[in-house]
């Protein structure tokens, strides 16, 4: 018989007659085994009936089996049709219909038939046979006693490893099935035991086959003997079923499979290394505790070989033992100890391997010193280094003896000096930590030879110099350099070592402000002292940049410094008189101290919400581990108070000194002083602040313009004039600059008095002035909320009667200005504040309408951030005052203006740009501006279908279905207006809507007189579209539009819709 009566492709319905069934599909087929099948089918009908049972598929199995047991001498026509009609009746059957006891008997008549058939019985039929006596144990038998399951599951067991892969295939199917029904330990148990004694019969066998290796010219020879392939087939089976096996079985059954598993591949070596991780996986430890000997000295001498092994073998042997270890620490067996090391020397080895290998294994590596190292747990054992005698400490040996490993790669007649060993290492000493040096001393050593030996043109000095930045990061510079000094021969003025200097810089992380005064300063000073004495420019030269490297060394030092509040005292003088002399500092200096502050208000900040932290420039820091050694440092809520009143303690001096550079620096200096100065008058007293700023105004001379309740004097008595000259706008800018950044540290007065500096600025200054004033004063509105309440009125009245620029970075930071006290008019009810806001909103929606590309940009921008500074914020309020904006621009669409009607319109796109889910949140936006369609004006009719545009882009199809008919009805009037590409742009909607929501949805909603013109888009649209997309008609959801990909801008992006 073929497979496909018996493997039809569509199911029975168990409440109709079968026979019937067959009839009706197969009644015309010529196939014999068609013709056969409904015989069978008729004849049982027939015997059914004159039994007056009825036609039930219960009835057809009790009689199909009933005639196989009685008949004799079949054909093997007819016992393959037989055996495939039994096996599409028996999953027809309901569950509770065949009793346990009928369900054996029927079991011991279908393997009686297939045992006594010869070769008359085919595949298909006997594939049937195996269906049948699984779906019998798995459905039918007592699973909670063996002697009803036992023939049938031999059975399957036997035909598992029949030489008919059709057949075996199916064996191992049912095999499986059974094995996930058994509900009771004892069956399961008696099952595992006879697969069990199967493997133990075929270990002779599998013996020989492991011990045969495979090569070009016998790679086929261990499959020439059907017992070898009865043991590949075995091991395959077990694959599959050992998670179902119980754990004594396991247990008992890994040394066996661990005797077959050689040093070097054979054709077995796969399915066993599949079978070990089976057992693994669904095994307690104590399988793998009762047999650790066993499984490493298998798994770890088929390492060993390496190269000479698969490479995809090895790394799956690699990562059974790296699990196997795992289980042995985790339970607290003290054998991994010695393990470890075995395991790290045999997969060392593999890191010099060609292609993905050596990858993968710098990976296993890095894991296993990660589950297995901790550092801190030899910090308890002190002065280490300083033992002569072994320790007896199981852990500390097995960690010593892996560096060894390391070293001896690194040393070796035929070292490995890539980036994966570098890796490995490099992470042995993030993992060791402070104590790091007590095991990795000599591969220190190691790696500054080869340093100071390797060109710096080779492509392992990137990787070299990382590994490196570990160790420091690892154990500390003080530690570091007390190991590989950097020093100056003052005879010769040879430097040695001066390579870690850069190292140094990118990977210090939670060392001693202390040290880098003692320390590197000296250091800096030595290379100084040289190179004022040296004879040759070229050495004098090089070591005044190693000089200032050393300095440039400090804003590392900054990083989480473990004595912040001890020795910043101390640290200030130092840096004060830095900024008094030397103008290489000043960038340094500015850097370290925003490191300094920025961490230590991210710890207070850290519970409390979130903080604005100054933008730290950095030179380089450690990338890979840098969270992870972050966290290491982080200080405790208390140290970091205690080093922000340290930092506090002396900030005026250092205020001071700041502001005095910054008045005297030119202006590419001045953004990192600027981000010091902001840091630290963000942490002091606010009367500082105002000290620190008077004397700044009384060096520059304009202290007298200052009235005794701190603010500006009046102009209107003429004195204004006569000062002219003297406060140029150079100086305000000036000024302004450090208002801008001390804004967050100033009282209510200091806030008046910037305030007032800024409006003079604004009335007086040129647009360089009034651009640093719009910065200020958009600072201040943003730090301090209360004065935005409180001098709303003046602030709205002073940007309303400055008139906007041409200068589109003024109009930039105007906006800025703008976009504020927006936000702040929203929040009031006052009728007078949300006039004021609609003034603000004219200005904008006047800027969308601007002739000049850069000016609509600008305002895009302004709205686009108003939308999602209101979306995002954490203040629940700012749904409400987004609602309300929302309100007020659909406001606008009812007055008589078609200019500002169409840049409504645009500001709307913008915003449905931003956030679609506005149009399902405020449904009558969309219906407002399609009433729009109505009118005749051209840039109204424009804006809006640039709108419908944005709309069915950005719309998700769930949403946009509500839309479509009001869409439909209004854009479809304009599409025979060629003008303006009104025609052209009504096509691309149409395409969009059709993509997205299907092309049948859409011509039904197209009304009768424009059903033509919609069909010819239909048609158009399947002229362009593959043969694949043209052969569905209604198109699946397409969310995607190729207007909103690439590198397109913002700005870009709503041009084009617009």
């Amino acid at each position: 018989m073929d497979d496909d009566a018996a493997e039809a492709t569509q199911s029975f319905a168990a409440d109709a007659d079968i026979c019937q069934q067959l009839l009706t599909r197969y009644a015309r087929s010529s196939a014999a085994q068609h013709r056969h099948l409904c015989a069978t089918a008729a004849a049982t009908r027939s015997i059914i009936q004159s039994s007056s049972l009825p036609l039930t598929p219960i009835s057809y199995f009790a009689a199909t089996i009933t005639s196989l047991s009685t008949s004799k001498n079949l054909d093997a026509n007819a016992l393959g049709a037989i055996t495939s009609f039994i096996s599409i009746v028996l999953p027809l059957v309901g569950r509770d219909e065949i009793k346990p006891e009928k369900a054996t008997e029927a079991i011991r008549i279908l393997v009686t038939i297939v045992d006594r058939s010869g070769g008359k019985l085919g595949t298909s039929g006997v594939r049937a046979v195996v269906k049948c006596v699984g779906a019998l144990v798995a459905e039918f038998c007592n699973l909670e006693e063996w002697d009803s399951v036992a023939l049938g599951f031999e059975w399957l067991l036997k035909f598992s490893l029949d030489k008919r892969p059709k057949v075996r295939k199916c064996a191992q199917d049912c095999l499986l099935k059974v094995f996930k029904s058994f509900e009771s330990s004892a069956i399961s148990k008696m099952a595992s035991k006879s697969i069990y004694s199967l493997l133990k019969d075929h270990m002779q066998s599998a013996t020989e086959m492991s011990s045969l290796k495979i090569r070009d010219g016998n790679k086929h020879e261990p499959m020439t003997r059907p017992e070898h392939q009865d043991v590949l087939h075995l091991l395959n089976v077990m694959k599959h079923v050992v998670p179902h096996f119980s754990p004594k079985v396991r247990t008992r059954m890994l040394p066996l499979l661990l005797k077959i598993t050689s040093s070097h591949f054979s054709v077995v070596t796969r399915h066993v290394l599949d079978i070990i991780s089976a057992i693994f996986a669904t095994s307690g430890a104590e399988v793998i505790i009762s047999n650790a000997n066993d499984i490493f000295s298998s798994l770890l001498s088929y390492i060993s070989l390496g190269e000479k092994n698969p490479p995809d073998s090895v790394l799956v042997a690699a990562n059974l033992a790296k699990a196997a270890l795992g289980r042995l620490h985790n339970d607290d067996v003290n054998e991994w100890t010695s393990y470890f090391p075995m395991l790290t020397e045999s997969l060392a080895g593999l890191l010099s391997s060609k292609g993905n290998v050596a990858l993968q294994t710098s990976i296993i590596l890095r894991e296993l010193i990660d589950q297995h190292i901790d550092g801190k747990s030899f910090e308890a054992i002190e002065n280490l280094e300083n033992e002569d005698k072994t320790t007896q400490n199981a852990e500390f040996n097995a960690v010593q003896t892996t560096c060894t490993t390391f070293y001896n790669l690194m040393s070796g007649p035929s070292p490995i000096l890539n980036e994966y060993l570098f890796s490995v290492v490099a992470f042995l000493f993030l993992k060791l930590g402070k104590i790091s040096h007590v095991f990795m001393k000599p591969i220190l050593l190691k790696l500054s030879e080869l340093m100071n030996n390797t060109s710096t043109n080779t492509s392992e000095v990137k990787h070299l110099e990382a590994c490196i930045g570990s160790a420091v990061a690892a154990i500390g510079p003080e530690r570091l350099l007390s190991l590989l000094p950097i020093s100056l021969t003052t005879k010769e003025f040879s430097c040695k070592n001066v390579w870690l200097i850069p190292i140094l810089n990118k990977n210090i992380i939670g060392s001693s402000l202390q040290f880098f005064m003692e320390h590197i300063v000296t250091l800096a000073e030595s290379f100084e002292r040289g190179s004022s004495k040296v004879k040759k420019s070229v050495i004098g030269q090089d070591l005044q940049a190693y000089a200032h490297g050393c300095w440039g060394l400090f804003p590392a030092f900054c990083r989480w410094p473990s004595d912040t509040y001890q020795s910043f005292g101390s640290l200030s003088k130092l840096l004060i008189s830095f900024l008094k002399k030397d103008s290489f500092m000043l960038e340094n200096v500015a850097i370290g101290l925003q490191e300094l502050v920025n961490e230590n208000k991210r710890v207070l900040a850290s519970n409390c919400g979130s903080v604005q932290l100054t933008e730290v420039q950095r030179t380089g820091v450690v990338n890979e581990f840098e969270i992870d050694l972050e966290r290491r440092h982080v200080y405790s809520r208390k140290t970091a108070s205690k080093n922000i009143k340290a930092l506090a303690l002396c900030a005026k001096e250092l205020l001071l000194s700041l502001t005095d550079v910054l008045l005297e620096s030119p202006p590419e200096t001045r953004k990192h002083l600027k981000g010091a100065i902001g840091c630290l008058t963000s942490i002091c007293d606010p009367s500082v602040t105002k000290q620190v700023f008077i004397a700044s105004l009384e060096k520059l001379q304009i202290l007298d313009d200052i009235n005794d309740d701190g603010k500006l004097k009046s102009d209107t008595d003429g004195l204004a004039k006569e000062k002219e000259n003297s406060v140029t706008d150079a100086t305000r800018c000036l000024i302004l600059e450090l208002a801008s950044c001390i804004v967050e540290g100033s009282d209510e007065d200091l806030v008046n008095l910037l305030f007032s500096i800024t409006k003079r600025a604004l009335e007086e200054s040129d647009e360089a002035g009034q651009m640093e004033a719009y910065q200020t004063l958009s600072t201040i509105l943003e730090k301090h909320s209360g004065f935005g309440s409180s001098q709303f009125d003046v602030v709205m009245g002073l940007l309303t009667e400055k008139k906007s620029s041409a200068n589109i970075e003024l109009v930039k930071s105007r906006f800025t200005c703008l976009q504020a006290l927006l936000i702040r008019a929203l929040m009031s009810n006052m009728d007078e504040e949300n006039t004021k806001s609609f003034l603000i909103l004219n200005e904008i929606i006047l800027t969308l309408k601007d002739s000049n590309e850069e000016g609509r940009n600008v305002a895009y921008d302004a709205l686009h951030g108003l939308s999602s500074k209101l979306r995002n914020s954490a203040d629940a309020s700012f749904d409400g005052i987004y609602h309300k904006l929302l309100t007020m621009f659909t406001g606008y669409l009812s007055g008589p203006s078609p200019h500002i009607k169409s840049g409504v319109v645009s500001a709307l796109s913008i915003l449905i740009y931003s956030d679609p889910t506005v149009c399902i949140t405020m449904p009558e936006v969309v219906p407002s501006v399609m009433e729009l369609l109505h009118s005749k004006a051209i840039e109204v009719i424009k804006a809006v279908l640039g709108f419908v545009k944005v709309l069915v882009s950005c719309l998700p199809v769930i949403d946009l279905h509500h839309f479509l008919s009001d869409i439909m009805d209004g854009v479809l009037r304009w599409s025979s207006v060629s003008r303006h590409h009104f025609k052209e742009k009504i096509v691309v909607i149409l395409e969009i809507m059709m993509r997205k929501c299907g092309t049948a949805k859409v011509k039904a909603l197209a009304p009768e007189k424009y059903k033509d013109f919609v069909q010819g888009v239909v048609e158009n649209r399947h002229g362009k579209k593959s043969s694949k997309e043209s052969g569905n008609k209604d198109a699946k959801p397409d969310h995607s539009d190729s207007s909103l990909k690439g590198s397109y801008s913002f700005q870009t992006s709503i041009l084009i819709f617009i």
